[in-house]
């Protein structure tokens, strides 16, 4: 009997260790069957990169030869004229709407540039591809996104060699086969009997040996015992690259649980809500992209109500890779809170507020016109340098009663709201074609009566029009504004900025120290009244300028007679083609936009 019982107990030992080698054999042909699987999805992936790396090639030497394009280059305008045209050309409306990020390289300098910066070593590589082969492209991770870019070189223009940078976002990779799935619970069986005939085997051993040493002790009754091995699949990863982990703990949560998790833990997870269609946003018909700036995007937008009313306005749409950023929402907020609370007939109105699918937006005033940046550089484009002085004057000064009515703004408790635009620059400056001055961009403005707070030390703003106080990371007041439309005065009667450097750091450190000697020299030597107001008004000590914008605006306003009509003919004069276009839209309003940061 004892002889029986080992007998049966190795014929089991045997069968285990066969089944068990039968099961290897199974996972191993299993396992290379889904590598098989992996390595062909990533040979379509990348043939299909392949082909989306060459048509954006095929799209950016066709924008190389466009003859506009090349006619700008040849003409040597400037950085803000090349995204004027970027921003505002019928010739580059396919361009635009197709590609989000587009850079124009001169020599070893980006002259212009828009949308998500941060692949500058990508970037550099195909610049120096395209210069060599005409054309290049590759993927690229900037700012935490996947683009396609490819670079082109301007075949017509030799000299610094002239590269243009297209770049859209990647299409997502479809999962590959096998990957992320649930385990095959026929694995987990397998290795569960397994177990079971070596702990069958092993106790039949076991007893008989026992018995061997001692037949008068009788077996213990043992429970039945499991044993289950689980394998957990991951993702492969390609060498180098790390495994990314969601800043969102339910999201992150989802990404870790088991895809067979019990259904009393199970954890559900909405997807994130889908982008709006290109020609509708709530309620909103998008009619055109105006552009982009640093946290939001514009366009042209119609609201329609009963019996066919319609009216045009900008729509500004808060970035959607900003939804989620407390500082970045908390800003846009304050933005239009406070703009639409300041009613007055030179700042642009905030009409509307609200959240479309998670994306916060506000619609403003539509304005047939252009900013003074854009005036300055087009009137720059016909060989002449500053504004006429009663136009530079006029703008000044309308803009100061914009300044005037912002800065003596009280709460309705009656305390003062201590409101500083903190960014008055050429940009923010509207001139329609109407001959009104609007001031617009309040995302950065200083009030008591903010959500968000800038963190003492954090400069903001244009760096090529602050006041020293703000350049420092001082505490400001309304008297920085003032210093701030001084410098924007002088920009506008020269069409010369001040703060020139290599990089906005050295510019930055310009303005913290304040105008210099030949910085002053420069003002003497224009017309009066000129050097007498720009000096006052530029003053390095606050208590030595000019004490609220209405002194301000009484200097300046016997020197801007005639100002208006005279900014009217310059509109028309330079723009005319452009504005005639944009009053031509089905219902425009008689007053003109911005296309704002």
């Amino acid at each position: 009997m004892l002889r029986v019982k080992r007998f049966v107990g190795c014929t089991l030992i045997a069968a285990a260790v066969t089944i068990g080698l039968a099961a290897v054999r199974s996972m191993v042909g299993a396992r290379a069957h889904a590598e098989a699987a992996v390595l062909a999805q990533e040979a379509q992936e990348s043939a299909r990169m392949q082909a989306d790396l060459r048509a954006v090639e095929r799209k950016a030497q066709a924008a190389a030869e466009l003859p506009a394009l090349n006619a700008a280059l040849r003409s040597e305008v400037d950085s803000a004229t090349i995204i004027d045209l970027f921003d505002s050309e019928d010739w580059w409306r396919p361009y635009r709407d197709e590609f989000s990020v587009v850079r124009l390289v001169v020599g070893d300098k980006i002259v212009a540039t828009r949308g998500a910066t941060g692949g500058a070593s990508a970037e550099s590589e195909i610049v120096k591809t395209a210069r060599r082969r005409m054309v290049a492209s590759a993927p690229a991770t900037i700012g935490g996104d996947s683009f396609l870019l490819a670079a082109a070189r301007f075949t017509e223009l030799a000299e610094d060699e002239p590269v243009l940078i297209l770049g859209r976002p990647a299409p997502k990779a479809a999962a590959a086969p096998g990957l992320g799935k649930p385990v095959d619970p026929m694995l987990p069986m397998t290795w569960g009997a397994v177990g079971s005939l070596a702990l069958v085997g092993f106790g039949l051993l076991i007893s008989s040996s026992t018995r061997r040493r001692s037949t008068a002790a009788p077996p213990a009754t043992a429970a039945p015992v499991e044993a289950v091995i689980a394998v957990e699949h991951e993702t492969t990863l390609r060498f180098g690259e790390r495994r990314e982990t969601s800043a969102d703990p339910i999201l992150a949560l989802a990404a870790s649980a088991p895809a067979t998790a019990p259904a009393a833990s199970t954890v559900v997870v909405a997807a994130a809500p889908s982008r709006a269609s290109p020609s509708m946003f709530g309620r909103y018909q998008l009619i055109g992209r105006l552009g982009e700036g640093g946290m939001s995007e514009l366009y042209i937008a119609e609201a329609k109500g009963a019996e066919g009313f319609t009216r045009t306005f900008v729509l500004k749409r808060l970035r959607p890779e900003l939804a989620r950023d407390k500082e970045a929402v908390a800003q846009f907020i304050d933005e239009a809170r406070l703009q639409a609370s300041l009613v007055h007939s030179n700042i642009v109105p905030v009409y509307d507020f609200g959240v479309v699918d998670g994306e916060y937006f506000m619609t403003q005033e539509f304005i047939v016109g252009r900013d003074l940046g854009r005036l300055m550089n087009r009137h720059a484009t016909r060989g002449r340098a500053g504004l006429p002085s009663q136009v530079a004057y006029f703008a000044a000064h309308e803009t100061l009663q914009a300044l005037s009515y912002a800065h003596a703004r009280h709460s309705i408790d009656g305390a003062p709201l201590g409101i500083v635009h903190r960014d008055i620059a050429p940009g923010n400056v509207i001139v329609s074609l109407a001959g009104e001055v609007k001031l617009s961009d309040f995302g950065i403005v200083k009030s008591n009566d903010r959500v968000s707070r800038t963190q003492v030390g954090i400069v903001k703003g244009n760096t090529n029009f602050m006041s020293p106080e703000q350049a420092r990371g001082q505490a400001v007041d309304a008297r920085s504004d003032l210093y701030s439309l001084g410098l924007v005065l002088f920009y506008c009667l020269t069409g010369d900025l001040l703060y020139v450097g290599h990089n906005d750091l050295e510019v930055l450190h310009r303005a913290a120290g304040g105008l210099l000697r030949d910085d002053f020299a420069r003002i003497r030597e224009l017309p009066d009244p000129a050097p007498q107001i720009l000096e006052r008004a530029l003053a390095l000590d606050p208590n030595h300028r000019f004490q609220s914008a209405t002194e301000f605006a009484d200097e300046i306003a016997i020197h801007m007679g005639g100002g208006r009509g005279s900014a009217v003919q310059l509109m028309r004069d330079l723009f005319a083609k452009d504005l005639s276009h944009e009053t031509a839209l089905p219902t425009a309003p008689a007053v003109g936009y911005t296309a704002g940061p």
